[in-house]
């Protein structure tokens, strides 16, 4: 059976003659785990060197972005599944860090990024006394 969908306007712009249309800016896929005194946050970024990378933190706002050249401009590609191009990655940490002890490191085209907690962030231990 065929369904007639409703008409309806693209999402996608209409760009005049002298318009460029934006540039894509991908998704850079993260993985982020927690410790009792760190959130630590991983992406691969093959192929890039450690200055491709930017890295800040404002207020409560991590962003991550880069650039991949990996794309041979002078040839005919059969297949093209690699990413190329610009990406950015925001977050919202909800725990205070202490940002000027953070590390950020390269390895193998891994980026981990090591944001100690704030000492109030982190767990305490309560000590239960007798009521005797």
């Amino acid at each position: 059976m065929f369904v007639r969908q409703p008409t309806f306007v693209s999402p996608r712009r209409l760009y005049f003659a002298a318009e460029k249309p934006a540039e894509r800016v991908y998704r850079l896929p993260v993985d982020v785990y927690a410790t009792e005194e760190n959130l630590v946050l991983t992406a691969s970024v093959p192929g890039l060197r450690p200055e491709d990378l930017e890295i800040t933190l404002d207020d409560d706002t991590l962003v991550i972005r880069g650039e991949s050249n990996g794309r041979n401009a002078d040839v005919h590609y059969l297949m093209s599944e690699r990413f190329h191009g610009k990406f950015e990655r925001r977050l919202t940490i909800n725990v205070p860090v202490n940002i000027s002890a953070a590390e950020a490191t390269f390895d193998n085209g891994v980026l981990t990024l090591v944001l100690p907690k704030a000492e109030e962030a982190r767990p305490h231990r309560i000590a239960v006394k007798s009521a005797e």
